[in-house]
């Protein structure tokens, strides 16, 4: 299930970001975030409510809301980076560099959370992370050659760095996750439940704090939301529906297959920038399409 689960999270992430590129120019990368958390919170809580009334209410304990915590800041962190590479880079860039993620998710899930791939598996994830480098290649700017494959723009820096600080999130509400697992003993593995209540408790906490930075550095922003309103809705359904699939996903496979199969998003992008904006150096890009695709096709057989 775990397979569904991620490709679904790429594809409703994909629009997500697609919708949050239409209106880069118009909001502060910090309400362009604030869009995505503030409008899935309604439907973060109304999954939590039919949740609860057939659960009941559950065990919250400290560890729980420090780890919810912590995935929420990280989440928002790169959320606001990848916006902001947005206003500095193509959308098909932004989109494949931060997908880096899956060789941190690896490097660091052996490191410090015991996730080991099997050795198909760690080729997969080789594989995807060469495509991504290989698509970054067919970029127009940068120097001549195989350089070009690692060069850093700011905007390239600010994906990647979103990437990074998406691993951790990743980490962090799996290890929530686990904390409401041994709380609430009859979950069970299926763990939709415990998904539920992180996404919600994570993303309430994501609100709270962008609110209260943006009231406290852009007040004027927040005059935008009037205008951006519609788009910003179907930024924040998006959002939790990509979300409610990857935190089912994360809580029950290892985090490095679950970002690999999610490097669809990656080639749906590429499709994006080229039938909607237009973006006519992603015709190069497609190499790297075809080996992130066969990356994920290995991780699968893995």
């Amino acid at each position: 299930m775990w397979v569904e689960l991620s490709l679904a999270g790429g594809v409703f992430q994909t629009a997500r970001n697609s919708l949050a590129r239409s209106i880069a120019g118009k909001a502060s990368p910090m309400l362009n975030s604030w869009s995505r958390f503030a409008f899935n919170l309604p439907f973060s809580l109304a999954l939590v409510a039919v949740v609860t009334q057939r659960s009941g209410m559950p065990e919250l304990p400290l560890p729980f809301f420090l780890y919810a915590a912590a995935t929420g800041v990280t989440q928002l962190l790169g959320n606001v980076a990848l916006v902001a590479a947005f206003n500095r880079a193509n959308f098909a860039q932004s989109i494949v560099l931060h997908k880096l993620e899956i060789a941190f998710t690896a490097v660091i899930g052996v490191a410090l959370f015991g996730e080991t791939p099997s050795l198909a598996g760690w080729v997969g994830v080789a594989a995807c992370t060469l495509g991504v480098l290989v698509m970054n290649l067919g970029r127009e700017t940068g120097p001549e050659g195989w350089r070009r494959a690692f060069h850093l723009d700011t905007g390239s820096m600010l994906a990647i760095s979103c990437g990074l600080l998406l691993v951790f999130a990743s980490f962090m509400l799996k290890e929530a996750v686990a904390v409401y697992v041994v709380a609430n003993p009859h979950v069970g593995e299926g763990r939709f439940e415990a998904a539920c209540h992180t996404l919600f408790h994570t993303t309430w906490i994501e609100v709270v704090i962008l609110s209260v930075a943006i009231a406290w550095r852009q007040p004027h922003e927040f005059m935008r939301v009037r205008e951006l309103w519609p788009r910003m809705a179907a930024i924040g359904f998006a959002g939790f529906c990509g979300s409610i699939c990857w935190f089912w996903a994360y809580s029950i496979a290892l985090v490095a297959y679950v970002k690999a199969v999610g490097q669809i998003e990656a080639v749906l992008a590429v499709v994006i920038a080229l039938a909607v904006w237009r973006e006519r150096e992603v015709w190069r890009q497609l190499p790297g399409v075809a080996i992130v695709m066969a990356g994920i096709g290995i991780i699968l057989l893995a």
